[in-house]
């Protein structure tokens, strides 16, 4: 990161991803890698996640073939929700097989979708990488969904008594759907929504 903005001290790059003048120092001392910030600076400045983390590759996203995926990483497919279901053209996401076991995800299960629009507020914010878990679909909460040949986006599903599903977002300025019975095979519900990849400020 250092080399990309051109900088030298720890204090600069702290302040640059907006933590305290000792957060990268903190990190260093604790072996730990800020992989929201990572991610973020990564998606920001159109750099590949392969060189900014591992060190291989080239510095631009979609560069050289990258060498192979080291056992304790695990590549995940990062999707287009507004031209769904395409991928980012020569991009994967990364994420530490040690992270996916402690979080019970199957790495087969879980791909990486960029948000779109401000649907969801503050929950989801435009422009960030959430993590979707396609293995569960059944229970109320924060789902990826798509409905006929439409773009996939984020919405709120609540299962009703009568058999209906009502899709709600996080913005005061979205009024709720409901998707009734009869209607429910046209909705494809793509996977849970598990984690959004953010930096704390």
């Amino acid at each position: 990161m250092k080399t990309v903005l051109g900088i030298q001290l720890d204090k600069e790059l702290s302040e640059v991803l907006g933590g305290s003048r000792g957060f990268i120092s903190v990190l260093k001392n604790r072996g730990s890698i800020p992989y929201d910030e990572c991610v973020i600076f990564a998606l920001d400045r159109n750099i590949s996640l392969d060189w900014l983390i591992l060190g291989r590759g080239t510095k631009e996203a979609g560069g050289a073939a990258p060498a192979p995926i080291p056992a304790h990483m695990v590549e995940v497919p990062l999707l287009d929700a507004m031209d769904w279901p395409k991928a980012f053209e020569e991009q994967s996401w990364y994420v530490p097989r040690q992270w996916l076991d402690q979080e019970r995800l199957e790495a087969g299960d879980v791909i990486a979708v960029r948000v779109v629009g401000d649907a969801m507020a503050d929950t989801l914010p435009e422009g960030h990488v959430v993590l979707v878990n396609c293995a569960q679909q059944s229970a109320d909460g924060l789902y990826l969904v798509r409905f006929d040949d439409t773009h996939a986006y984020f919405r709120r599903i609540q299962h009703m008594v009568d058999g209906s599903l009502r899709m709600s977002c996080d913005s005061p300025g979205y009024v709720a759907e409901v998707v009734p019975a009869a209607d429910r095979d046209r909705l494809q519900i793509i996977g849970y929504c598990h984690s959004v990849v953010r930096a704390v400020r």
